[in-house]
């Protein structure tokens, strides 16, 4: 009986480690699902901006989209600081988080120290669907003429760690030299990372565990 005892402990240890594994590394190797009906928005197609509170219009922005609940959105946060430093003085900056994530939480995450950078809740996920966007991290550029300029991932590992692929730092760099929006192909516009929940998830706490 006590081997039987272990033996069962031993298979729910091994288990729980499995499903901690899967929640927090396996499932983002694999693209983020494509949520029915989606539609995605073109290279150059203008952007609604009315939605983007604090947007000047004629200045290029870019917006990242954060949830303080995503492994992948916590492990990009030092490549946004250090985008946002760099092209702050030349973009606008705007920081979105889901509307039912902590504020408090994600301002203490992201930080308050550069002006650049303007946080935003994102109420029942509309920014996010005007932009094509249904997974964090993910970056959208649109340029002084609100079009679409690049939407999609930082980096082809979640640790923006491959400098040849840092997507996002790449098309910045394009947009402020007045260069074409450029083509990085699947691996920089198929999304990686945690999907956006709908109303259903959010309530379901052992959905949201592994979000």
């Amino acid at each position: 009986m006590r081997k039987v005892l272990v033996g069962l402990l031993l298979l729910a240890v091994s288990g729980s480690v499995a499903l901690l594994f899967w929640s927090q590394e396996l499932k983002y190797v694999m693209p983020t699902p494509v949520p029915a009906h989606f539609v995605s928005p073109a290279v150059n197609r203008p952007v609604d901006l009315t939605l983007l509170d604090g947007y000047q219009p004629g200045k290029p922005v870019y917006i990242h989209f954060f949830n303080p609940d995503c492994p992948c959105s916590r492990f990009n946060l030092k490549h946004f600081h250090a985008l946002a430093n760099q092209f702050g003085n030349r973009v606008q900056v705007f920081a979105v988080i889901p509307a039912y994530a902590d504020p408090g939480r994600a301002r203490e995450m992201i930080g308050t120290d550069n002006d650049s950078v303007v946080i935003l809740q994102d109420h029942a996920d509309s920014l996010a669907s005007i932009c094509g966007v249904y997974a964090t991290p993910q970056a959208v550029v649109i340029d002084a003429q609100r079009r679409l300029y690049y939407r999609g991932n930082y980096n082809k590992s979640r640790y923006c760690t491959t400098k040849d692929s840092n997507y996002a730092e790449r098309a910045l760099r394009a947009l402020v030299a007045g260069q074409a929006a450029p083509q990085f192909g699947p691996w920089a516009t198929q999304p990686y990372g945690c999907e956006l929940p709908d109303a259903e998830d959010r309530s379901n706490a052992f959905v949201n565990l592994f979000r």
